[in-house]
Parts: C-alpha cells; structure tokens; sequence
C-alpha cells in the first residue's frame, strides 16, 4: 500500500474544491482508503453547525466519486489564532499502483493507514467505562485494518460520540466533550498496551491524570453516534514516501521537544533555529493543554477564568506557537489531552516526505 496526503485550505465551512478536484487527479479505481482530517472556523455554542455542513459537502463527494464505502471523514472546529480553516486528506492507493511517490522496497518503514467504525452506540454507554471498552475494540480494528502491530503505532486518532446537552438523556457524564475525549483517549491507549485497563473506572475517566497515552490524540462530538477511528504507523514494505513521528510535549510553549522530533526525522534547522527544510513537515496534528490551575510556566493565565471557552484560548496559542516553528500552517491542532499527556503537556505527530 502507499500513501498520499493533500492538503486542502477552505474558503468557508462548507468548501471542498480543492479537495475534489484533487481527487479527480486520482485513480479512483484503486482507493483502498481515503481519511480526511479538516479543521473549520466554528465556536462551541449549541447553534454551531459548521461541521454540520463541512460533512454534508464532503459525504457529497464521497458519493459522487464512488468513495463512501472507502471513505472517512473526522472533523473538528477551531480555527482560532493562525489556525488557518483547512484539512488533510490521507489516501492509500493498492500495492503497486502508487501515483508519484517512489516505492521505498521492504526495508524501509513507511506511513501505512487504517481506519475502523463502530456500529452506532446505545445512549446507555456513552460516557461509561462501557464506551472505552467499545473503543478499545475499534481501535484494534483500525490497527489491523493498517496491517500495523501496536508498537508500531504512531497516531491512533479517535473520536467517540456523546450527547448534545439538550438532548432528553443527557446528563454531565455523557454530554461532557472533556469526559468524552478522555473516554477516546483510554480506549485507545487499552489497545496499545499503554494504559492498564485493571487501573480504569468510572470515577477514573478524566480524573486520574496519572493515567496516559502515548500515542493517542482523542476528540469526541455530538453529531456522531458510532466511534471512529485512524490508525497511522510506519510498516516496512508499506511504499510511498511518507513517514509519521510523534512525541509528547512538555506544554504550550514547549519547542524544544518538537524540535528534537524534526532532528530525529531528519530536518534542518539554520544557525539561528529556522527550518531549513520545513516544507518536508506534510501536517503536522497536534493535541495541547493547560492544566486545571491555568499555570503556564508557574505563571496565572486567564484560560479557565475568562468569558471565551478554555479551548478557544488553547488553539489561538498554540497556532501561534507551531506557526512560528514549522514557517507555515499546515497543522490540525485542537484542545484537551487528557489522558493523552502527562498534566499539562500535549501530543503531536508530524507527516513528513522522506
């Protein structure tokens, strides 16, 4: 298998032009797969339907390309900051079929992709210690889907489902998006072998932080009702010239860690810290946090205390943070790694062009 990635900027929540005419460059005919991972501009209020019709567009392409069977779309809101509005689309193309891309021969570990979904889950598990089981199962498909062993793992990306706040059965535990991406983030840490699940319970989900992942970024929305999930990791054999890496950082201000991942993968940097070769990085996806106290660096922020949603502040500083970094703003990032990061830091896993 080989992989492509595309990445698409949008004019509006509802534009994919640029995505659908990429696809038409592609011999559609051999798609195993195609993921896309699209950040828009929306807020948190009830009335955002941003995603609504990012979703309603590109379901609209899927079907007019004969990829909806082969197709999976998980979508996020959140532009803040230089989050520039945009996704990112994976598509992996059957053995030997590749189009551009050299095939790099057994030896060599290259970005292999799979994807799982789950049938729609009952009211009764979302927010339970239920749905991380049912997670962790997803997330075992998808890993086998890519034909990837667990340690070979670099971003398991998962979202689960919860229930809008005005539905009739919702309650704090299961229309809580922070409970909700820590349910992702469990589930998908039991199927690496990264978290103990003899240590979970309910009183445990999103309140023993002690408990992480390490390569896991978890989201959760209310416009779902199944789990999907994307599992990316390096397999020999696998072709195409595209590699996934991914690190912890310590917090929003931490550089230093993603700077040695762009060393170990091989980047540049100039005397004075610049990316020589920055425009290797494909996408970079990024999971950030601040924690409870809102201290950064053991001084008072105004994250938990201000009249903008705490992750509204998180991804405006953290796009200005990587913007700076990578010299462009071909990155996904969003708020809430809990479970994913010890207390405090965050996960990013970066594509790059070998």
């Amino acid at each position: 298998m080989t992989v492509q990635t595309f990445c698409f900027d949008m004019a509006g929540a509802g534009d994919v032009s640029l995505l659908e005419n990429w696809i038409k460059t592609l011999p559609v005919g051999q798609i195993r797969r195609l993921v896309v991972l699209a950040k828009t501009e929306g807020h948190h209020a009830p009335n955002d339907f941003s995603r609504d019709l990012l979703k309603l567009q590109l379901d609209r392409v899927f079907q007019e390309s004969a990829l909806t069977d082969r197709s999976l779309s998980m979508l996020a809101i959140g532009s803040e900051g230089v989050g520039s509005p945009k996704g990112f689309a994976f598509v992996e193309l059957d053995p030997g079929k590749s189009q551009g891309g050299s095939d790099a021969g057994e030896s060599s570990a290259r970005l292999a992709l799979g994807t799982a979904c789950s049938e729609p889950v009952p009211i009764e598990d979302i927010g339970t210690l239920r749905l991380v089981d049912r997670v962790t199962r997803c997330a075992e498909a998808a890993i086998a889907d890519a034909r990837l062993e667990p340690e070979q793992v670099e971003l398991l990306f998962i979202k689960s489902p919860m229930l809008p706040a005005r539905h009739p059965a919702a309650t704090p535990l299961n229309s809580q998006l922070h409970r909700g991406r820590a349910i992702s983030a469990l589930g998908g840490g039991v199927a690496l072998g990264e978290v103990d699940r003899e240590r979970l319970t309910e009183e445990s989900i999103a309140k023993d932080l002690s408990i992480y992942t390490r390569h896991v970024q978890g989201i959760a929305g209310a416009e779902i009702r199944r789990i999907e999930v994307v599992a990316m990791g390096n397999r020999p054999g696998a072709g195409g010239n595209l590699r996934i890496a991914s690190t912890h950082t310590r917090d929003l201000l931490d550089q230093r860690s993603l700077r040695v991942l762009f060393t170990e993968q091989g980047l540049r940097s100039d005397p004075f810290g610049e990316l020589i070769d920055g425009d290797r990085i494909e996408a970079l996806i990024a999971k950030m946090m601040v924690p409870e106290d809102g201290l950064v660096r053991g001084s008072r922020t105004t994250v938990y205390t201000s009249g903008w949603a705490p992750e509204s502040h998180i991804r405006a500083a953290a796009s200005g943070v990587l913007g700076s970094l990578l010299g462009h703003l071909r990155f996904f990032v969003s708020a809430d790694s809990v479970h994913q990061a010890p207390i405090g830091g965050g996960m990013a896993a970066i594509v790059v062009r070998c």
